[in-house]
């Protein structure tokens, strides 16, 4: 009787150092999975942390993209990121209007200003290379493409956002090893930077942003809401016999080539 107590006590004893290795196992483990995860998370933010900006360029001045008669009554300035979400829907849902029934008609001239915001590693790339499309005339169309594309070379989808990007820009016609040289050399990168600094300078809190008239509004408006704030600004142009807006941007550092 007692030589078979203590057998299972043998089997108990030994059931509980197994167990308590197991368990100790199950925590170094555990460990090093938090540690390898904390060192790729301190990585990742570091990498995107790296400032895009190149200080040892000299400041260049821009006007931006301008569509449309440069005699409009009104002139609409939009900042936008191109990797916003929000701007991705102004772009495919209400600007296609505001091409067709504001600046084909000759109510308004349209530009558009980079403001690339922190958050987005690879909006710059996408800058540089519709600024390499605009030397070939063609940035309104690759504009396009990008906004059209975002998923495709956005932070989230790629890490080699250049190479994406140079698959789009196929569908522009332009001289594509052109294009593609001066993507690879970042030779549009002061001229972001000229873009990035009206932003700041205008205040921008947020993409999009549209000065109107002289006044900011926020958002990815809807057509209506768009129509009734440049119809607002025509009257105060009217009112007044002068430019309804591009002099806020002109006063931040752009000029008229």
């Amino acid at each position: 009787m007692e030589s078979g107590r203590g057998k299972r006590s043998g089997v108990v004893k030994g059931s509980k150092k197994s167990s308590n290795t197991v368990f100790y196992l199950v925590i170094a483990l555990i460990a090093v999975v938090g540690i390898g995860a904390l060192t790729y998370l301190s990585t990742r933010n570091q990498a995107q942390m790296v400032s895009p900006i190149d200080p040892t360029l000299p400041p260049v001045q821009s006007e931006g993209y301008v569509l449309g008669n440069p005699q409009a009554p009104v002139e609409v300035i939009e900042f936008a990121d191109f990797e916003c979400p929000a701007c991705a829907q102004f772009a495919a849902v209400t600007e296609p209007d505001v091409r067709s029934r504001l600046v084909n008609t000759g109510q308004i001239r349209y530009r558009f200003i980079d403001y690339p915001l922190s958050m987005h590693r690879n909006t710059w790339n996408a800058s540089r290379a519709a600024a390499c499309a605009n030397e070939q005339g063609k940035f309104w169309q690759l504009h396009d493409l990008l906004y059209a594309n975002q998923d495709r070379w956005n932070t989230e989808s790629t890490n080699n956002p250049d190479k994406v990007i140079k698959e789009i820009a196929r569908n522009v016609q332009m001289d594509q090893s052109k294009f593609d040289q001066c993507v690879d050399s970042k030779q549009m990168q002061a001229k972001i930077q000229a873009h990035l600094r009206i932003a700041e300078q205008q205040r921008i809190g947020s993409t999009p942003t549209f000065i109107i008239g002289g006044q900011q509004a926020a958002g990815a408006l809807g057509y209506d809401h768009f129509k009734q704030l440049v119809d607002q600004a025509a009257t105060r142009a009217a009112a007044t016999s002068g430019p309804a807006a591009g002099d806020s941007a002109r006063s931040a550092g752009t000029t008229r080539r």
